[in-house]
C-alpha cells in the first residue's frame, strides 16, 4: 500500500523560477539546467534520461561555490530543501537538501524519476526491495561521498531513504521530473 506522503514536518526553503534567462542562477546551474533542457528533447525513456542526468548532476555536485549561503542552512529539527531552480515549463525541478546530523526520511519511492548527487558529508542511502503485500524490505547501506550520484524511477519498486548518520551536516542535490515549486514534498510517496 502507498501514500503520497505530505512531510509537513519538513522545511521547505521556495526558490523563485528566473523571469529571464537563468540570470538569477550561478553560472554552473545555468550550464547544467542547459544540459538537462537538452536530455529531455532527446530522451527515448524515464531509465536513460535519469541516468544521463544523473551524470550531470555528479559534475554539478562537484562546484565549490553552486550554493549561496542561505541554501547552505538547515534547521535543527528536520532537513531542509531549498529549491534552486524549477523548469518554466514544469518538466524538472532541482533541489538542495541540508542534512544535519541525525536527520533523514522515512522509506519511499517517487512520483517521478530523479537522481540525486552527494555535494557535501557523507549521508547514508539504504536501498529496499518492495514486495507486494510485504512492504519495503531492507536490501543494502551504503555510505556515500561528495560526488556520488544515483537514480531513480517514478514508482515504489525501488524503495529507498537517505539518512545523515554522520556528526556533520550533509548537503545533497536533486533533480526530479516534475514541477516542485509549488509542493516539494509531492514527489514522495511512503512504502
Amino acid at each position: 500500500m502507498s501514500a503520497v506522503v505530505d512531510l509537513r514536518q519538513h522545511r521547505d526553503v521556495s526558490g523563485r523560477r528566473p523571469s529571464g534567462p537563468l540570470a538569477v542562477v550561478p553560472p554552473a546551474l545555468a550550464r547544467y539546467v542547459a544540459h538537462v533542457e537538452s536530455l529531455l528533447a532527446g530522451a527515448a525513456d524515464e531509465e536513460a534520461l535519469a541516468a544521463r542526468v544523473a551524470g550531470a548532476l555528479g559534475e554539478l555536485a562537484c562546484e565549490r561555490d553552486l550554493l549561496a549561503p542561505e541554501q547552505r542552512i538547515g534547521d535543527a529539527e528536520t532537513y531542509t530543501r531549498h529549491l534552486l531552480y524549477a523548469d518554466p515549463e514544469g518538466r524538472f525541478s532541482v533541489l538542495a537538501l541540508v542534512w544535519m546530523p541525525g536527520q533523514g526520511t522515512p522509506v519511499h519511492g517517487h512520483t517521478a524519476w530523479g537522481a540525486v548527487a552527494v555535494h557535501e558529508g557523507r549521508p547514508t542511502v539504504a536501498l529496499y526491495e518492495y514486495e507486494p503485500g510485504y512492504g519495503a524490505l531492507p536490501r543494502q547501506e551504503l555510505q556515500c561521498v561528495p560526488g556520488e550520484v544515483s537514480w531513480v524511477r517514478a514508482g515504489i519498486q525501488y524503495p529507498h531513504r537517505i539518512c545523515n548518520t554522520s556528526d556533520r551536516p550533509a548537503i545533497t542535490l536533486h533533480t526530479y521530473g516534475r514541477d516542485l515549486s509549488r509542493n516539494p514534498t509531492g514527489i514522495n510517496i511512503l512504502v
